[in-house]
């Protein structure tokens, strides 16, 4: 295949990056509303955290077939129909009179999401022939930026017009779907083809380097969604406002959508094993001064945290890419959602020992855990990729 133009790779990658940005943000609204929630419907936090688990397992362990899906029938408007759903569901979160309602919103925005990563990130591995590591980041930060944008959003909307109205936010996000959808038609995009990508999956086919990335990332998710799950009930809980929980999460995803843009341009240049390395085992000491340092440094330590945790997304899942080329869906679904999926298990019992020991001593515990990806990352090899770094 030719190699194109990196500037053309921008502009063919520009949309997905804001479809990320819509179906994430609004996937987002959940945790900053999550104290609303539970004084409305008068949860606890071992049903909080189940509703959290529920979200991210419904959003990530589909992922794999529905990527297998895309790698075989290879139809681009997958980025179009996950968001849309998304968007509905979420939309509808502020009416939800019951903890079951709750429960049918996160599972039809789950499917949403489970269906626009795999798809998406596939159209990327397939445009990007160069800087494939900065261009992943590029989309990535997509989602981390709506992530971001989203709980300040959400909450300054919902304290000026009431949980009641959240169905009128469909609206601009929908106008938006329709723009996108419109310029995904008009480049034409074009999914990776090849005999590789319609033969069945065999377990035998994994390499043994990607089953090892993968218990890497589940690690790191277990404590990225623990804490962005749990972030504005932690700051809650020490007198802050429903505001500056949702503010709080804006600062940890934004720092961390600028940790993947700068951990997958360095990807390209010097490798992804020593950027997981640093990002697994930097994040925790931040992690502990936000639970146990002074409040005067809690948004700084959740910005380094944030950075730090977020910077290996993008190059985790470029280096899976690489490790099983010919199934480019597929794996991107095991990365970015099925090992996302099974770390946001834990929220369960982490609300339930929050219930019973206290969320801050929980968390403390939490915040350790990339330092076992850390000690795996060190048994990681790198496959004989060449990486572009020309401009």
């Amino acid at each position: 295949m030719p190699t194109e133009p990196l500037q053309a790779s921008w502009k063919k990658i520009a949309p997905l990056f804001l479809g990320h940005l819509v179906n994430d943000g609004y996937a987002s609204f959940f945790a900053p509303l999550l104290p609303l929630l539970i004084d409305r419907l008068d949860l606890s936090l071992t049903m909080a955290g189940l509703l959290g688990t529920l979200r991210i397992v419904t959003n990530s362990m589909i992922q794999p077939a529905l990527g297998h899906l895309a790698d075989r029938v290879r139809r681009p408007f997958l980025v179009i129909v996950g968001p849309f759903l998304t968007i509905c569901a979420m939309g509808f979160i502020g009416k939800a009179a019951s903890y079951q309602q709750l429960v049918v919103l996160l599972v039809v925005a789950g499917i949403g999401t489970a269906l626009f990563h795999p798809a998406a990130a596939s159209l990327v591995a397939a445009i990007a022939q160069r800087r494939r590591g900065l261009m992943m980041a590029f989309f990535s930060s997509g989602g981390a930026v709506g992530g971001a944008i989203a709980p300040l959003v959400i909450v300054a909307y919902v304290g000026a017009f009431g949980m009641w109205r959240t169905p009128w936010l469909i609206l601009p996000a929908g106008g938006g779907l329709l723009a996108i959808a419109a310029v995904v038609a008009r480049n034409r995009f074009s999914y990776p083809t090849g005999a590789d990508s319609q033969t069945a999956f065999s377990l035998r086919a994994v390499p043994s380097m990607l089953v090892l990335l993968w218990f890497v990332i589940v690690l790191r998710s277990l404590t990225e969604t623990a804490f962005s799950s749990f972030l504005a009930v932690l700051i809650t809980e020490r007198g802050g406002s429903t505001f500056a929980g949702g503010a709080g999460i804006s600062v940890f995803l934004l720092a961390g959508a600028l940790g993947g843009f700068l951990g997958g341009s360095l990807a390209d240049r010097v490798g992804a094993k020593w950027i997981l390395f640093v990002s697994v085992a930097l994040a925790p000491p931040f992690y502990l001064l936000f639970l146990h340092g002074p409040s005067s440094l809690a948004l700084a330590c959740l910005a380094a945290a944030g950075l730090f945790t977020f910077s290996s997304i993008p190059v985790g899942v470029v280096a899976a890419q690489e490790l099983l080329p010919g199934k480019i869906g597929l794996v991107s679904g095991l990365v970015m959602g099925f090992a996302w999926g099974v770390g946001g298990l834990a929220l369960t019992p982490i609300g339930w020992l929050a219930d019973r020991f206290g969320l801050v001593p929980v968390m403390t515990g939490v915040a350790c855990v990339p330092l076992i990806a850390g000690g795996l990352v060190l048994f990681y090899r790198e496959g004989r990729v060449q990486y572009d770094t020309d401009d």
